[in-house]
């Protein structure tokens, strides 16, 4: 978002200069939109489009209508930023001073970043004849030496800036061409205060986002305030609202120089259950993990998370922090872990009522690893121990004689529960489709309690098997 900011800084710098050298009269014409269109492209270093140039009355204002920015060499023939209209509100006296005192308004935005082997389709954009900090000029590359300043070229003086950015109806679209995946903002609304005087470089910045699809979890109407610190963007305010039922609340930063880490302290208050976040929920708490059938119930949750990258495949490998999971009013169908659990220690087949469940895990090199896994009903409570992986991979183990106990163990563990102490039962599969093994006698005389003076392990073994 602060690519884009820089864009439009450029884009008022080139305005000036076209407004100061040009004159109104040539801006007005034909000609004067030429010449903006080519100034930009010089400037921005990227071919440049407008429709339409527009000047004000008493030429108090400057809009460019359908504006296309496209993307550099090496990047598919698209537009990297468009426009229905970019219109800046500056007396044109206060302008030719040097000083841009007003507002500049962005409707209908599409933003697109892409990156490709290492670089992004944003590398050089706008700097000078050796390019920004740490950016390429036209044909160079990072970090190489680049073209001087020939000697009695004046730099120029930057103009005065106190402006009001307003973005609204924009699209942003975030794309890996080498991983193959994308991430698209819809509905982006950006305002903030676009200044270069010192005692208003901290302002901050406030972005709203309508919507955002990713993997089955629907956000809509996504609010962040955040202010610049020290190479952070310190996002003072998370909100957002769940498809369904829902809120998200929290804070936490992001990475603008030398890299794209992130953290964030999120709290998920009264999210409903719906099919589309099982598998999310599944993961989170795989005693809910389902084989079939809807679950109903409300989640809340706590999490503490960092990372890098933009996009989960990105930042998937990365992700690090720990979490805690409440859920309430928790109803579960046959096919779920918890229940297929109940089913194996005895008992009667069919959906559970969970009057208490809840999880605590922490977060580390691609999996959710548990510290507490727990759900209680009206008749027995359940105890898992293990981890998931971040795709969704179960590895958990549960040990069933507290239920055979309770439910009496059926033909399977019955008998056996008298030479033993211990039922281990192993959780596979996926968050989407669980699979629960059946105990090897191995594991189960791991266990094994002597009942009998003198009798040995294979005694009691041959009796187990002979049950």
């Amino acid at each position: 978002m602060w690519k884009i900011v820089k864009w439009l800084f450029v884009l008022v710098v080139v305005l000036f200069l076209g407004i100061l050298f040009g004159g109104p009269f040539l801006l007005s014409s034909e000609p004067g939109r030429k010449q903006i269109e080519t100034a930009l492209t010089q400037a921005l270093h990227r071919d440049v489009a407008i429709g339409k140039l527009d000047v004000g009355f008493l030429y108090s204002s400057i809009e460019l209508k359908d504006l296309a920015i496209r993307n550099p060499e090496g990047y598919p023939p698209a537009s990297l930023f468009a426009a229905d209209g970019i219109k800046l509100d500056v007396p044109l006296g206060d302008a030719v001073k040097g000083t841009f005192k007003g507002s500049l308004k962005g409707d209908g935005l599409e933003v697109l970043f892409q990156r490709k082997g290492g670089g992004t389709n944003l590398d050089g954009i706008g700097g000078a004849k050796g390019g920004g900090e740490g950016e390429p000029g036209p044909g160079g590359k990072p970090g190489e030496p680049q073209e001087p300043e020939k000697p009695g070229e004046p730099a120029g003086k930057a103009p005065d800036l106190d402006l009001a950015l307003e973005l609204t109806n924009s699209k942003v679209t975030i794309e890996d061409l080498d991983k193959g995946e994308k991430l698209v903002l819809e509905g982006v609304g950006v305002s903030m205060k676009l200044t270069n005087r010192k005692d208003q470089r901290d302002t901050g910045i406030r972005i709203r986002v309508d919507s955002i699809d990713r993997g089955g979890v629907h956000v809509r109407d996504l609010q962040l305030d955040a202010k610049e610190s020290g190479g952070w963007l310190d996002l003072e305010k998370i909100e957002a609202s769940l498809a369904g039922q829902g809120q998200l609340k929290g804070n936490g930063r992001m990475q603008l120089k030398g890299g794209d880490a992130w953290q964030v302290n999120l709290r998920a208050d009264a999210v409903k259950l719906t099919d589309d976040l099982m598998p999310i929920v599944g993961s989170l708490y795989p005693l809910a993990a389902k084989a079939e059938g809807q679950a109903d119930g409300q989640l809340d949750a706590n999490f503490d998370v960092r990372g890098n990258g933009l996009t989960w495949e990105a930042m998937k490998p990365s992700l690090a922090g720990k979490g805690q999971v409440v859920l309430t009013g928790l109803q579960l169908p046959a096919g779920s872990v918890v229940a297929r659990l109940g089913e194996l220690a005895g008992r009667a087949p069919g959906g559970i009522q969970v009057k208490d469940a809840g999880a605590e895990f922490g977060l580390a090199q691609g999996w959710i690893a548990f510290n507490r896994l727990s759900a209680e009903t009206h008749e027995a409570r359940y105890d898992l121990a293990g981890r998931v992986s971040l795709d969704g991979q179960l590895d958990l183990t549960m040990d069933l004689m507290p239920l055979v106990k309770q439910f009496g163990g059926g033909k399977a563990y019955k008998d056996a529960s008298k030479y033993v102490d211990r039922i281990p039962v192993e959780i596979k599969g996926t968050s989407a489709s669980p699979k629960l093994g059946s105990p090897k006698l191995e594991d189960m005389a791991k266990g094994l309690i002597e009942k009998k003076a003198g009798e040995g392990l294979g005694d009691i073994l041959d009796k187990i098997k002979k049950k």
